[in-house]
């Protein structure tokens, strides 16, 4: 099997909607998120500490150690922001998680468990920018595309297993 990579914004559901599809697949799973928290500690002291592109080469790192796994990856938000990266994706399995920007703002303002550097200490607008401006570059690396506003997680991973079918 070759690796499935799921792109997109914060709060878009790369880690439930990896989840699920890993399930239904029987195979491996990697949230980079997490497997950056083991090896660095926290990702939002470590953006305060070391700046972000010192993360963004650990995040580049860990994504081509990833795809060699054959398994169901969940990305970082900004891991399309590289252009090592851009290369990195671009003949692989990249489906973009995508969802209306109020959506995802309210993901980000209601999880408990993620603190996200990028959104922190930026009001809505400010967020609603940035999604804007990382969007065209989900688009482009995307071969398939999931809006995954108002659908619960298993009907998300069933689409995206059926458009990959």
């Amino acid at each position: 099997m070759e690796s499935i990579i799921l792109i997109g914004f914060m709060g878009a559901g790369k880690t439930t909607i990896s989840r699920e599809v890993a399930n239904l697949l029987n195979c491996h799973r990697v949230d980079m998120d997490d497997v950056l928290v083991e090896r660095i500690g926290s990702i939002s002291q470590y953006f305060e500490k070391h700046g972000e592109a010192s993360f963004r080469q650990h995040e580049t790192n860990l994504l081509k150690e990833a795809i060699t796994q054959e398994s169901v990856i969940a990305t970082g938000g900004g891991v399309i922001l590289q252009e090592e990266n851009q290369q990195v994706l671009a003949d692989k399995k990249v489906i973009y998680l995508k969802a209306d920007p109020e959506i995802l703002i309210d993901r980000i303002r209601n999880d408990e468990e993620n603190v996200r550097p990028n959104a922190a200490n930026k009001n809505d607008g400010e967020i609603k920018d940035l999604f804007h401006s990382r969007e065209r570059l989900y688009e482009q690396l995307a071969k398939i595309t999931v809006d995954t506003s108002d659908r619960c997680p298993q009907e998300i991973a069933s689409e995206i297993i059926q458009q990959l079918a």
